[in-house]
């Protein structure tokens, strides 16, 4: 796997809560889930804290275990609850996790994981593109939606869906969420490139209307960093962006790489 570009930029004025991690034959995109106002999680740690330690387990089991992307990342977030200690009640359902995108290359497929509201994004030879975006938290039945500041779910909803059946999942302190993540594969001979992305950068289609095409195309006009200026520029520019549930600013992160075939050509 050649990785061609890698960029990320926290949210203005803001704490970066993504991390991206790059290895042989592997990539990862985390994006942190923040803590709600005036909630703890039960957790001491701050967010940025839990992002590292499961981009460390994963990486390790990545290049460890020969298992499946669903054992890898079952085994990093049980490892990191052990990283928690005592101090951390892991079983608040509001205790601070991420949302996970992954890509290996095994043989002759392509491999990936999505859980939570990060994106794979995998272009053919011919031009289409696979579109793997776990979008769950945006489908939750009759969910109710503060009116603060920013527009979002009430921590006592979240609550009530977060790792569980028919809610969604994130990766933290739950090691059974792997089970409900998204995962695929392609065969690697027929694929040319892939997008890995937080929901920072995904936003650009789900909010602000360009196609997986046009996202490509500023990248081969002026690498990842296009993305970012693009979302910047669309975040600023939205006449209403408290049409939207979340933050109008997030932190933005992408992985482009190239899929060599399995000779390396």
């Amino acid at each position: 796997m050649q990785i061609t570009y890698a960029v990320t930029e926290p949210a203005p004025a803001s704490t970066n809560e993504d991390l991206f991690r790059i290895g042989n034959g592997y990539a990862l995109v985390l994006d942190g889930a923040g803590r709600y106002p005036g909630e703890s999680g039960g957790c001491v740690h701050p967010v940025t804290w839990v992002v590292a330690h499961l981009a460390q387990h994963i990486e390790r089991e990545l290049t460890e275990n020969t298992g499946s992307l669903v054992d890898v990342v079952r085994e990093a977030i049980r490892a990191t609850c052990v990283d928690h200690g005592p101090q951390c009640d892991l079983t608040n359902p509001l205790s601070p996790g991420a949302a996970a995108a992954l890509i290996r290359t095994h043989g002759d497929v392509v491999e990936w994981l999505v859980l939570g509201d990060c994106a794979v994004v995998v272009e053919h030879q011919d031009g289409q593109h696979t579109v793997v975006i776990d979008d769950r938290v945006d489908h939750l039945p009759d969910a109710p939606v503060t009116d603060a500041a920013v527009r979002t779910y009430s921590p006592e909803y979240v609550a009530t869906v977060r790792n569980r059946p028919g809610g969604f999942w994130v990766a933290g302190a739950v090691p059974e969420a792997a089970e409900y993540a998204l995962i695929g594969q392609l065969d690697r001979r027929t694929t040319s490139r892939a997008l890995l992305c937080s929901d920072g950068i995904s936003r650009l289609t789900e909010r602000y209307g360009q196609s997986w095409g046009d996202v490509f195309a500023l990248v081969d006009a002026n690498g990842p960093e296009a993305l970012v200026e693009a979302v910047r520029d669309a975040e600023h520019a939205d006449p209403d962006p408290r049409r939207w549930r979340g933050k109008r600013h997030d932190d933005a992160t992408a992985v482009v790489f190239r899929v060599a075939n399995p000779q390396g050509e």
